[in-house]
Order: C-alpha cells, then sequence, then structure tokens
C-alpha cells in the first residue's frame, strides 16, 4: 500500500512539473494552457494547475480512466478538490443514459453542448453517500470506437467548478482517443 501511495505521488508530482502553460487550441471549447496528457487510450489537455490522478483496477492503472482535479497538486487535498472523472469506453452497448440512471439520483436533463468536435449531452444529478448529497454533471459523447462519459464532481467542501469555465470547456474539447 505504501509502495502505490508513493506511486501516485511521485505521478502526481512528475506531471505538475510537466504542466508549464503551452497554450493549447482545442476548438469550440477554447484554449487550454497545460500540456498533453496521454493515457495510453486517449489524450487529454490538462489546464495549468490541475492535478492529474490515475484510476486502479485490479492493482492495474486503467488507461481507460482518469480523474483530473482543479486547483491542488497535494495528494491528500485531491479528493476535496472539485474534479473530472473522463473514462473511455469501447464496449458495445454503452448507454449513457443508463449509466447515469444507475449511478446517481435526482437526475435533471441538460441541455445538450458542442464542445470540439462532439456534441455533449447529459444530466445533472446528485451522488448520495453516508447521507451526504454531493452534486455531479454527468456527460457523454460519441467517439470512434466507443463513447466517453465525464463525471463533473462540481463541488467539493467549498470548492466548486462549473461546464461553464473555460478551463473545463478546453479540457473537455480537447479529449481525443488514440
Amino acid at each position: 500500500m505504501l509502495y502505490k501511495s508513493f506511486s501516485i505521488s511521485v505521478l502526481v508530482l512528475a506531471i505538475n512539473v510537466m504542466l508549464v502553460g503551452c497554450g493549447g487550441s482545442s476548438g469550440g471549447g477554447g484554449k487550454a494552457s497545460g500540456e498533453k496528457y496521454s493515457t495510453g487510450a486517449f489524450n487529454v489537455q490538462v489546464p495549468k494547475g490541475w492535478a492529474v490522478t490515475p484510476f486502479y483496477r485490479s492493482g492495474q492503472i486503467s488507461p481507460n480512466t482518469l480523474a483530473v482535479h482543479k486547483g491542488t497538486a497535494e495528494e491528500y487535498k485531491l479528493m476535496v478538490a472539485p474534479f473530472l472523472q473522463i473514462q473511455l469506453h469501447t464496449e458495445s452497448g454503452f448507454s449513457g443514459e443508463q449509466n447515469a440512471k444507475n449511478s446517481f439520483q435526482e437526475l435533471k436533463e441538460m441541455q445538450s453542448v458542442t464542445l470540439g468536435k462532439n456534441l455533449w449531452k447529459g444530466f445533472s444529478a446528485v451522488q448520495t453517500r453516508s447521507g451526504n448529497k454531493t452534486p455531479v454533471n454527468y456527460i457523454w459523447t460519441a467517439v470512434d470506437g466507443g463513447h466517453i462519459s465525464i463525471a463533473v464532481w462540481t463541488e467539493m467542501g467549498d470548492k466548486k467548478i462549473s461546464l461553464d469555465e473555460a478551463d473545463v470547456k478546453a479540457l473537455i474539447a480537447s479529449i481525443t482517443p488514440e
């Protein structure tokens, strides 16, 4: 466990050292400053000042899932910072609507929006754990060979993000499968 924690710390530190403003264009979402990050399954332009953390499945880093946190690189603060959980679905039969209905409560359909080259559909919702309700926006789009879904955890502690923010739009617009 100590090794995994140390590895994550080293990875987060290395990624944040790489996050020097390069101002890439990201289509309809605006400009994102930062560096392109590759999971091996998809690429994303990570805005300057955001931190990246991989997801583990069965003790291995999953190339299909990534979290991007706003406002902190300190490992102990990552889970209290608003973040986007990005997932590439390559299996057939993916349904963003069904995923949302199975994962969240109090769903309210959101207006579709085009970011970059993709039309994103979604819901605003809440996730209830231990009596606490955490607001989330769950969006998805079709891409060559599958779908991308994003859970945007909009409020963590006293910090908030919104799908209307330029850096959030630019990050989403920059996601491309490899």
